[in-house]
């Protein structure tokens, strides 16, 4: 006798948590390309406050930006370790600065509920949503919202 066994689709998503001044967040990950334990970043003069600086990823050089201050939370010194969230935002690599990567969570897609409206920046503030549980909210991220405040840079004149 044989079974149709019918695998359930699974509508869930992964997500790489991590912390920011002691409240949780996730980016999906499959926009995460790896995190950096610690990371020695070079400053950039003239950069936006956002923008801690350049690292140097095996030859390739990634801009670091502040998620504390991109999303409007009290900056931390840069005198403790830099934990990094590396991810691909429109194409590019950008490090995303935490203070710790929690772990990876499966998360049921029904589960994530639409942020509430709070006035002022939070369409572009990169939240996609977040999930509830017992003692515990997860805001869940856009990357590419995220590093949208990064602007292209401009060309570098020829050299005549």
């Amino acid at each position: 006798m044989s079974m149709n066994v019918r695998r359930a689709q699974d509508d869930s998503t992964r997500w790489v948590t991590f912390e920011l001044a002691g409240q949780l967040y996730g980016l999906e990950i499959l926009k995460v390309q790896e995190v950096l334990a610690d990371t020695e970043i070079e400053s950039v003069p003239g950069a936006a406050a956002q923008i801690l600086g350049v690292a140097n990823l095996r030859g390739a050089i990634v801009t670091i930006l502040d998620l504390r201050l991109r999303l409007g939370l009290a900056a931390r010194p840069l005198s403790t370790p830099v934990c990094c969230v590396v991810v691909d935002g429109h194409g590019e690599s950008v490090g995303l600065r935490v203070d710790r990567v929690v772990d990876v969570r499966r998360i049921a897609d029904g589960a994530i509920k639409r942020a509430p409206a709070t006035g002022g920046e939070a369409a572009s503030s990169g939240v996609i949503g977040v999930v509830t549980r017992p003692g515990e909210l997860l805001t869940l991220l856009d990357a590419d919202r995220l590093v949208s405040v990064l602007a292209p840079a401009p060309s570098l004149p020829r050299a005549a």
